[in-house]
């Protein structure tokens, strides 16, 4: 792509008539899409003093404005549909890229939350919890009323803390 050089040349020369161009047999096979014959001492491109003039043996096409617009037009929609194709077949790339990301990022993200996902744990002593609660809502200015209830939380937590320590531990040996 670009890397090198074209060696064509396009000579376009001004007939005797005004408006009229004549373009060489080869240059109408390359804008048409047609494959090159090989290319002949004959078809080398002039150089110096010779440029611009018809050389002999060398046939030439006389193409009118309007034929030369339409060879043009054509050669254009054939880079377009080209374009087209090439940006098509990006785009689709892109898409099936897209969706692979999607699909790793998801199972990244079931991975992480199989390994780090926090343990459900039943509630311990719940209806001494609601015990509290309620005594603090009922003595707002006098929560030492709460005393026994929430001592006797606190001695509810810690026996299932220590059951739970104690059932952890023989299931590990």
């Amino acid at each position: 792509m670009g890397g090198s050089q074209s060696t064509r040349k396009v000579t376009l020369e001004q007939g005797d008539m005004e408006g009229v161009v004549k373009v060489s047999s080869s240059v109408v096979r390359r804008m048409r899409g047609e494959p090159e014959e090989e290319p002949s001492p004959a078809d080398a491109p002039p150089s110096g003093s010779e440029a611009g003039r018809p050389r002999d043996g060398v046939p030439r096409e006389t193409l009118l404005p309007h034929e030369q617009k339409a060879v043009l037009h054509e050669a254009l929609q054939e880079r377009d549909r080209y374009w087209q194709d090439k940006l098509h077949s990006v785009e689709e790339k892109n898409a099936q890229l897209n969706q692979l990301t999607v699909e790793q990022f998801n199972k990244a993200a079931e991975e992480v939350e199989a390994k780090f996902i926090k343990q459900h744990y039943k509630p311990v002593c719940q209806d001494l919890q609601e015990a509290v609660m309620t005594c603090y809502i009922e003595n707002p200015k006098q929560t030492l009323n709460c005393a026994q209830q929430t001592k006797a939380f606190t001695n509810c937590v810690e026996n299932a803390r220590l059951h739970s320590l104690r059932s952890g531990l023989g299931h590990q040996t």
